[in-house]
């Protein structure tokens, strides 16, 4: 029998090239890696012993080789088998001896049974004196075996087609159908060598077109992306697939970003993707890896591994619990560690990234591994997952209220304004902190229907005559981020000076140092319009984080507020230098300066003889309910007529 060999020896130097190029790619890692590079060594394989054979005349290494090529060979369809479970995401439906396992267990035995009987039936194939090859009877069970893997593979796409892509699944089924018509053929016409350059060539368009692990690798920390991260959870989920998730966030990531710069930033996220790998090689987890850009990692392991993904999460928080050393500098994280069940904690796709997206407010706040299962049936987690509905309550079922707190004037002896402050009181949770829903709500965007609810309710009671009688200067409003960058913000104020007949010196409107830098070009142009209107601004919080010395002297500021944090520390030494300094230095620039959080007469007899203008904090009052506060400031009128 003459045998064309050029299809054979095309195969073999494409295979090279394929099985090159996907080292270079680096995608040999991961079991889905692993089992496609094997499928490509073993077609490699079939195709080198399958020429040696046809150039071999020696009896006894024909029949080597020759059951090489077919022990090899018919491995391959179902080794193509198990590839797709691995990519599709169902390889835990093969553990055990349920259908799945089973339909390609039994064939292969089958198929491996009948070679292994080869040397006393020749039912598959036998060489004569001659070094003739022959075929026998049994081949063609083999060829049956073959065509009932290659239909197998294609129900196993279709039946999984929600899975994956429609590219992916015609060329994944491509695969089969291409390889089943070359199959025919070699079986038709022995000489004929198509069948491996068939396989090779699909081989390709699989590694081209489907398989493209490096697409989803990030070039700078060495694991996959979010873009993987999101193929990989839809996978899970909707196959059913146990696993065990590790996500770690830092919060702090915008700042450490803006403070130690791009290129020690970008060390500090290639440093914590190094950690994540050597604990995943420590604890055998051999989990997945992502980066999920700002400052999020996750790790994904199949549940028979809890255990190891368990102490991968305690190493992590142990790790990251101490500050990191970066060059000469350390940096101190302020993470969040949590380890989630799926698909028993969470089974929806959409349910699972808007946990992911929002993190920081779902997790309480600990320094020890969260296990989302433990905290789930608390109060506050099930209050911190439901705060987007809260939110639309609180907005559709008028469950906002405005609370005042009294500002005493250290030079008139009286209380002369007060700061409004936002609260939600929910018909299911109760009271609901602003330091849960004022995040929430800026991320969501109902941060602008809160804004505007304040300003609309502050602005009404300024225009009743309970409020006339108070002889308060004016009401303190603060605005967040959100709102400085409102196009239509001065609109807003005209319409509801408009609507309740009020003045702008009536409203003192509070920024942060963060609201006034997050988009300056239009806070600037929205302040500079709102001040040419009358009204006056205060700087908030002024004294943490990393305060801006030249935006207190470009802005139009009235009042400049020292945050509690100095308070706190007023009885430490060197802050009490830095404190009178920052005093003398806002006085000389003509500001006025209000403390926040005064609690004791110790610290409202330090600031009045520090020369500060106002004082605010619970020595005087809390936050007050507008009724409440009203019949406060009449009593402490009526205390000082005394």
């Amino acid at each position: 029998m003459e045998y064309n060999l050029y299809f054979e020896y095309s195969s073999i130097i494409l295979l090279l090239t394929l099985i090159t190029a996907l080292m270079l790619r680096r995608v040999s890692r991961g079991r889905t890696n692993t089992l496609f590079l094997l499928l490509v060594c073993a077609v490699l394989f079939t195709a080198v012993v399958d020429v040696l054979e046809v150039f071999t005349f020696n009896v006894s290494a024909k029949y080597i080789l020759n059951y090489l090529y077919f022990f090899i060979r018919n491995s391959t369809l179902p080794l193509y088998i198990l590839f797709l479970t691995s990519y599709m995401g169902i390889w835990h439906r093969l553990r055990g001896f349920n259908p799945l396992t089973l339909l390609i267990l039994i064939p292969f035995i089958i198929d491996m049974l009948i070679i292994v009987a080869n040397p006393y039936t020749c039912g598959v194939f036998y060489i004569d004196e001659d070094c003739v090859y022959h075929r026998g009877g049994s081949l063609y069970v083999l060829y049956i075996i073959a065509f009932y893997y290659i239909a197998l593979s294609i129900a196993v796409i279709i039946c999984n087609r929600k899975l994956i892509g429609i590219r992916e699944m015609l060329i994944l089924s491509g695969f089969q159908a291409v390889n089943a018509i070359a199959v025919y053929v070699q079986m038709l016409l022995p000489g004929f060598r198509i069948e491996i350059f068939g396989t090779t060539i699909l081989s390709i368009l699989v590694a081209v077109g489907v398989h493209k692990p490096e697409e989803y690798m990030d070039s700078v920390v060495g694991i996959s992306t979010s873009a993987g991260f999101l193929m990989d959870v839809r996978k899970t989920l909707l196959a059913g697939r146990p696993v065990a998730v590790i996500l770690f966030k830092y919060t702090n990531h915008a700042v450490l970003r803006e403070s130690i710069g791009y290129e020690l930033y970008t060390k500090l996220t290639r440093k914590l993707a190094d950690k994540l790998k050597q604990i995943n090689s420590l604890t055998g987890s051999k989990a997945e890896l992502y980066y999920l850009d700002k400052g999020t990692y996750a790790v994904i392991a199949p549940y028979t591994k809890y255990n190891m993904i368990y102490n991968f999460g305690r190493m992590l928080t142990d790790y990251v619990r101490s500050p990191i050393k970066l060059d000469i500098m350390e940096v101190k994280l302020d993470s969040r560690v949590c380890l989630i069940n799926c698909p028993s904690d969470i089974s929806n796709e959409d349910a699972f990234i808007d946990f992911v997206n929002s993190l920081e407010f779902r997790v309480p706040e600990d320094d020890n591994l969260v296990i989302l299962a433990d905290v789930s049936e608390s109060k506050e987690f099930k209050m911190r997952n439901d705060m987007n509905t809260i939110i639309a309550r609180g907005i559709s079922g008028h469950n906002f209220q405005m609370y005042y707190q009294p500002i005493y004037s250290i030079r008139e002896k009286r209380f002369t304004s007060a700061e409004a402050l936002i609260r939600l009181i929910d018909e299911e949770y109760g009271f609901v902190s602003p330091a849960f829903f004022i995040p929430v709500a800026e991320v969501t965007g109902a941060i602008h229907q809160i804004g505007d609810y304040v300003i609309d309710e502050v602005c009404r009671f300024i225009s009743s005559d309970a409020y006339k009688e108070l002889n308060l200067d004016y009401i303190e409003i603060n605005l967040s981020v959100a709102q400085c960058i409102e196009a239509d913000l001065p609109d807003k104020f005209r319409a509801a000076m408009k609507k309740y007949g009020i003045t702008p010196s009536k409203l003192n409107l509070e920024i942060t140092e963060t609201a006034a830098d997050y988009d300056p070009a239009v806070t600037d142009h929205n302040i500079a319009v709102l001040s040419d209107m009358g009204f006056s601004f205060s700087l908030d919080d002024y004294g943490t984080g990393y305060s801006n010395i030249k935006r207190v002297v470009t802005l139009p500021l009235d009042i400049v507020k020292l945050d509690k944090c100095l308070v706190d520390d007023m009885n430490n030494e060197t802050m009490g230098i830095v404190i009178r300094n920052t005093v003398s230095m806002l006085k000389n620039m003509d500001k006025k300066i209000l403390v926040e959080g005064i609690e004791q007469k110790e610290a409202f007899d330090r600031f009045s003889m520090l020369g500060c203008d106002y004082i605010q904090g619970f020595y005087f009052s809390k936050p007050l309910p507008e009724r409440e506060f009203i019949r406060f400031i009449r009593r402490m009128e009526g205390e000082k007529h005394e």
